[in-house]
């Protein structure tokens, strides 16, 4: 090296197998790099999350910070080194969320976030959090669906750059930028192994995910335990002319319309009645009543009409149909 000189070159990146390379599968044709807020002369490493438009050919980095160390309270979040973030950049997790006010990055092993607030709820090592569109963290700005073929160095113009579109037994333990949970949720093609993080004593897993494979965490498992055996998801329908269903009790008598009760798992319906005994009297000439059949009268003849006549009110007045004077 000529005396005089200075060279200050980025060292290539280290060659890793961040994902079995055989299952790899890339996007057709390159994409446009949008550049803005990314650190220009930097490299951007090869599997960095990108949320591509399909359609307009464009790429965006799906910024996330991987949380370094476990965060209780206060405004100053330890995440791991290498990470995007820049200062105005709104970080959250759809539940808590914070604005970076600054970053010190003189510290070895992380760089601190200044926050604009306290995020209001721990957050455990190795959680990731994604650049959010807003201060409370609710939704993110992108999500990825794909992710840097090879490394890229971000420059002022036009970067144009590969994108993977599929791949299988990717280490999340071996990427430079990570994948929050929302962005492997919406990467169907992508295949991520469970963490394998070595600790004393062995291997240490992290909670599983709906995405990723772990171990059950405690409160998954008081969740678990308290579903009584058999249970499933029902919900009654109402009762109607046409369906089977639930009824509500507590309807108040409004005229002739009752309400239904229950005795002993039993429902009744309680009408008011009153027994009335009737006792009827024998009709008489001022007074309704009953009266019984009288007795037989035979035709009259030609000559004995005056006869029949007589036997025929004779009858009527022993039956109390007619008075007797």
């Amino acid at each position: 090296m000529a005396a005089g000189f200075t060279y200050n070159l980025t060292p290539e990146e280290v060659k890793e197998e961040r994902y079995d390379v055989e299952t790899g599968r890339r996007r057709r044709g390159p994409y446009k790099l949008d550049t803005e807020n990314l650190p220009v002369g930097e490299y951007l490493p090869s599997f960095t999350p990108i949320a591509a438009d399909l359609v307009k050919k464009t790429a965006k980095v799906a910024i996330r910070v991987e949380v370094a160390e476990k965060f209780t309270s206060g405004t100053t979040l330890r995440v791991k080194k290498k990470s995007l973030a820049y200062v105005g950049m709104h970080i959250g997790d759809g539940a808590k969320g914070a604005t970076v006010n600054g970053i010190n990055k003189q510290n070895a092993n992380y760089d601190e976030l200044t926050l604009s607030k306290d995020l209001g709820a721990a957050v455990e090592a190795g959680s990731v959090l994604y650049e959010a569109t807003d201060v409370n963290g609710t939704n993110p700005k992108v999500v990825a669906n794909s992710a840097l073929y090879e490394r890229a160095k971000v420059e002022d113009g036009i970067v144009l750059v590969a994108l993977l579109m599929r791949a299988y037994e990717i280490e999340p333990s071996k990427l430079v930028m990570p994948f929050s949970d929302i962005d492997k949720a919406n990467m169907p093609h992508f295949q991520f192994n469970a963490p394998d993080v070595k600790a004393q004593g062995g291997t240490v897993y992290t909670d599983a995910t709906q995405s990723a494979s772990g171990l059950m965490s405690a409160a998954d498992k008081k969740k678990l335990d308290g579903v009584a055996a058999n249970a499933n998801k029902y919900t009654l329908p109402v009762a109607s002319s046409s369906a089977l269903g639930g009824i509500q009790l507590g309807f108040t008598q409004t005229g002739k319309k009752y309400p239904v009760v229950v005795d002993g798992n039993k429902a009744y319906v309680e009408v008011p009645w009153t027994d009335n005994n009737t006792t009827y009297q024998a009709a008489n000439s001022s007074t309704l009543g009953l009266v019984k059949q009288g007795a037989a009268v035979a035709d009259a003849g030609a000559g004995d009409i005056q006869a029949k006549l007589n036997a025929l009110l004779a009858s009527l007045r022993t039956a109390g149909v007619i008075a007797k004077s």
